[in-house]
């Protein structure tokens, strides 16, 4: 595989990692004001809202996340099957 593409997939594993790292974070309000929690808001955010304005959120719960690494963990695999190079 090209360099470009073990990139790509360690960009993707990244991003998956941060928003669970921020919806863990989102459940103890004393985070929400930290660097990182807003560091982390910062990266996951403008992937977040094109899902939050799709699917408002149902009872409280937030399913954004979710279908942000459902979405991220399709392309990983479509990277490592070789069809995107």
């Amino acid at each position: 595989m090209p360099l470009i593409v073990y990139f790509a997939d360690w960009l993707l594993t990244i991003l998956i990692y941060l928003i669970v790292l921020g919806a863990i974070l989102s459940w103890f309000p004393s985070s929400r004001g930290s660097a990182v929690a807003r560091l982390i808001n910062s990266i996951t955010s403008p992937l977040l809202t094109p899902f939050r304005a799709i699917i408002p959120a149902l009872g409280g719960m937030d399913f954004s996340p979710l279908l942000a690494m459902l979405l991220l963990s399709f392309l990983q695999r479509l990277l490592r099957s070789g069809l995107v190079t």
